[in-house]
């Protein structure tokens, strides 16, 4: 009710879903790695690279940032942000992450990756096109 942009067929809505997008995907990516860290049984204070892929919600500082500061990481951890990259990116930044693993003595990388794209495409119904319900 508050952004009825959001919910209108075909509506000027980018900035408002934008908008609500920006603090959403570094908190969620924050609640799933302190699942994966509690699962690891290792501290955050080792986690050496963070590499954070979102579909959606470019921002400076980006998600990283946001996402190293909630989780309380060192300042020294090396940091990597893939934006807009798609539904293959999973793959690609397990990749890099192996890579970092392998060439980074005692390295220890946590990954984050937030496909949010189905909030960013919703729109509401319309009568004239059923194929976006």
């Amino acid at each position: 009710e508050k952004l009825p942009n959001v919910r209108a067929y075909m509506a000027p809505s980018l900035d408002d879903r934008h908008d609500l997008i920006i603090p959403e995907v570094p908190r969620l990516g924050k609640e799933a790695a302190v699942k994966a860290i509690t699962e690891c049984g290792q501290p955050a204070s080792s986690i050496t690279h963070l590499i954070f892929c979102a579909t959606s919600g470019v921002d400076l500082p980006g998600a990283d940032f946001h996402a190293s500061r909630m989780l309380g990481l060192q300042p020294s951890v090396k940091r990597y942000m893939l934006y807009q990259q798609g539904c293959f990116a999973g793959g690609t930044v397990l990749g890099l992450a192996k890579d970092l693993a392998e060439n980074n003595k005692g390295a220890r990388v946590l990954v984050i990756n937030s496909e949010l794209l189905a909030f960013i495409a919703f729109r509401g119904p319309s009568i004239t096109h059923l194929d976006s319900l």
